[in-house]
């Protein structure tokens, strides 16, 4: 079948035309490519919902375009129900159809790093666009207030994803070898305390230098990863104030508020030796860090970075 074999579809070949060529012939799902954009994929004209009240079911704000597998993918896609753990209400308030095969996945291989998962999923997705999808459900019980058990968790070893009962040793509430991932760890913890106040989405991307886009991810990985951003502070010489007292790392869920003793060598390690080299903290973290900024940086580095965040967001947030 090609893009001009439309017998199976309901559309007339004008609406078709249309559709796609608003689409840019792609496939909104995965972003494949069709004949009209120099690409391969065979692309058919999806209807959003066929129970319409308000407008014509051949509408265009009703149809778009997707391919051939991301098409057969939604008219079966799996439902909370398939899940092969316990989902509420709530968490299909959060949760995508693309959620719950990338838990069929795990649940049925184990263990695997972001680009293995996004591999084994029925639509064509990004490695990126899955590792977000990773991070909403590791963070889940960080996200929906009626929720106590975490789901999802990541290999402080490995970087690879699993159920929690896959998962030995978890990142979540840990220090990062590395410095980079380290300010990132703790930048998101700050972003995700900042909007929690009430600031500005906008304003917080404007003060520490990114597209609004990136405060969603940077609120998702802190809700994931937990950070336990007071035993950092007490480390590096800043104690938490009274207003950081009140909505902490220990805020979240499965952060421990207390710098143990596990946590103060971990500090240790990466202040000593962050200058002479990069340590490692499991090949996902390293990826994440090199999309977000593309360079390494030492401790020192990382630790001016932070501050400077810090001091900017507690400015944005007495301007309330």
């Amino acid at each position: 079948m090609t893009d001009q074999d439309v017998s199976n579809e309901t559309v007339d070949p004008a609406t078709r035309s249309k559709v796609l060529d608003v689409a840019g012939h792609r496939c909104k799902w995965c972003g494949r490519e069709g004949p009209g954009a120099g690409g391969e994929a065979t692309l058919h004209v999806h209807h959003a919902t066929r129970d319409v009240d308000e407008m014509d079911e051949h509408d265009l704000k009703n149809l778009t375009a997707v391919c051939r597998k991301c098409h057969n993918w939604l008219h079966n896609q799996p439902s909370e129900d398939d899940a092969p753990v316990e989902l509420t209400d709530a968490d299909g308030q959060v949760l995508l159809p693309q959620d719950v095969e990338i838990l069929q996945v795990l649940a049925r291989h184990g263990p695997l790093s972001t680009g293995d998962i996004a591999e084994q999923l029925t639509p064509d997705l990004t490695v990126s666009s899955v590792r977000e999808r990773l991070w909403v459900l590791m963070g889940l019980d960080n996200a929906i207030p009626s929720r106590t058990k975490q789901i999802v968790d990541q290999s402080a070893e490995t970087g690879q994803w699993g159920l929690v009962g896959q998962i030995s040793t978890s990142a979540r509430g840990r220090i990062p070898d590395d410095p980079q991932t380290l300010l990132h760890r703790a930048e998101d913890e700050r972003v995700r305390q900042a909007l929690n106040r009430g600031c500005d989405r906008d304003a917080v991307a404007d003060v520490i230098g990114v597209v609004e886009r990136t405060t969603w991810n940077k609120e998702k990985r802190a809700k994931a990863y937990a950070f336990p951003l007071d035993a950092l502070d007490s480390r590096g010489g800043r104690p938490p104030d009274d207003a950081d007292a009140g909505d902490s790392a220990t805020d979240v869920p499965g952060a421990d508020g207390d710098a143990d003793a596990e946590t103060q060598q971990r500090l240790d390690a990466v202040e000593g030796e962050g200058e002479s080299g990069v340590l490692s903290d499991g090949g996902e973290a390293d990826q994440e860090s090199t999309e977000e900024d593309g360079e390494d940086i030492s401790w020192s580095e990382a630790k001016t970075q932070l501050q400077q965040t810090i001091e900017a967001l507690e400015e944005l947030e007495k301007a309330l």
